[in-house]
């Protein structure tokens, strides 16, 4: 949870995500996130309009993501539903635009669904975006402490 406050305090004002179909005539900036192996949960896209005054950047080291610039519209979000549908347990995808403080879309990410009874829940991620003064938004992606601590941390069973 200390985490989270820093992260919080680090980044910026946080920006709000609603539920919406991706726009296909922007271009963008492909985020790929996640995907180390077969079983990681922690992974997302992020579609970041590109040329609207904001760049998303995740935080996380670099090589936890893949950056690629200036996608046409139905190419990211291909690229983008591909990337979170490998796990044997994705079920479909749920997509939200990322708001910045005057309620404009300035990007998207696509997230993974998975069967239910598989991990306890269809949605095993939490997101958070902040918004730094210089137009350099903070994506924060982590899984929900449930999922983390029943599949992740067995030992935090006996604790």
């Amino acid at each position: 949870m200390m985490l989270f406050v820093l992260a919080g305090c680090a980044t910026g004002r946080r920006l709000s995500t609603e539920p919406a179909m991706v726009n296909e005539d922007y271009r963008y900036d492909l985020i790929l996130y996640g995907g180390r192996h077969q079983n990681d949960l922690e992974t997302l896209a992020i579609l970041d309009k590109a040329g609207d005054g904001y760049t998303i950047e995740p935080l996380a080291p670099a090589f936890d993501y893949y950056m690629h610039r200036d996608y046409p519209g139905p190419n990211a979000i291909n690229a983008a539903v591909k990337w979170v549908s490998f796990n044997p347990a994705f079920a479909a995808i749920r997509t939200n635009r990322i708001l910045d403080r005057g309620g404009n879309t300035i990007g998207y990410e696509i997230r993974p669904l998975y069967q239910p009874f598989v991990f306890g829940t269809i949605d095993v991620l939490e997101t958070h975006y902040s918004l730094k003064e210089n137009g350099v938004v903070t994506a924060w992606i982590r899984l929900i402490p449930s999922v983390e601590r029943e599949f992740f941390r067995p030992d935090s069973r006996s604790e």
